[in-house]
């Protein structure tokens, strides 16, 4: 597995792959538990992605009950090691609005993301003054410090090196309100615009826009994600939806995936094609 995904999105896939091996094997949580010779509970923490074992010779005992072969344990005993420790995000836990580990998590590890955007810009499309002008402007609403501020700016801009470094694909749908609802000041906003057609000039990104004249379908009860993940990482894939009072959700139940998925679809059909992006966005920044 590749290296630069976050350490909790690696306990979470090794808890998910220590599940199906256990049930495979036919064993309870408290039968592995005294193969791997540890309470009960540090198995079921471990299978849900919140815990490794404290020890490698655990895992190893119960990868022998399990039968697994030596090419198998050791990409298993890698994982075990590679999750140890916290991610680049875990100091700013604190200041993000429930749920953003857990969807950090998932979006270090994901292979694609498709995203719907109905009243703002993608954070991962957003210029760092842009998520500065946007957060800083809920500061009253929330009750956010000015720390708060920037550790989430920061994070922002730091997401976006899953596009721009490690070749996440990308397909991002925007509803035109997104990008004429104004932030900061006319002059930001054409830079945001600028923003967005260099990232969809990025081979794996590609930006589809909604005019607002479009007689078409709009997801307007909130922006959403879908993540998917390698065939090695053997996971589901898992829905994003941010609530409306800031806290994101993060959902592998396989019926709501394949409703978004085709929400997605919709909307993407009802978009213009990307090609078309840059042209609209430069007409719509002279208006702005």
């Amino acid at each position: 597995m590749a290296a630069n995904v976050g350490k909790t999105f690696l306990r979470i896939v090794l808890g998910q792959e220590l599940t199906r091996l256990r049930e495979q094997a036919g064993l309870t949580l408290a039968q592995a538990a005294k193969d791997a010779g540890c309470a009960t509970s540090t198995v079921h923490n471990v299978e849900s992605g919140t815990t490794g074992f404290r020890r490698i010779e655990q895992l190893a005992a119960l990868l022998s009950a399990y039968k697994l072969g030596k090419a198998d344990r050791a990409m298993l005993m890698d994982w075990h090691r590679q999750a140890k420790g916290d991610d680049w995000w875990t100091t700013s836990v604190s200041h993000l609005p429930s749920g953003m580990n857990l969807y950090l998590a998932m979006e270090s590890g994901a292979s694609e993301a498709k995203w719907w955007c109905h009243g703002v810009v993608n954070g991962l499309l957003q210029t760092p003054e842009y998520a500065h002008e946007l957060i800083r402007s809920a500061k009253v609403a929330n009750d956010t410090t000015e720390e708060f501020i920037e550790q989430a700016v920061d994070v922002r801009i730091k997401r976006q090196k899953r596009i721009r470094e490690e070749g996440m694909e990308l397909t991002c749908v925007m509803d035109e309100a997104a990008l004429t609802n104004v932030v900061g000041s006319s002059e930001l906003m054409q830079k945001q615009h600028a923003a967005i057609v260099e990232f969809n000039e990025l081979p794996n990104v590609s930006i589809q826009i909604i005019p607002k004249r479009a007689p078409t379908y709009r997801a307007v009860g909130g922006d959403f994600g879908i993540f998917s993940f390698a065939p090695a990482q053997r996971l589901e894939p898992a829905v994003a939806s941010a609530t409306v009072d800031g806290t994101t959700r993060v959902s592998s139940k396989e019926r709501q995936a394949k409703q978004f998925q085709r929400r997605f679809e919709v909307l993407a059909r009802g978009a213009l094609p990307p090609y078309e992006t840059a042209k609209f966005l430069k007409q719509l920044s002279r208006e702005v």
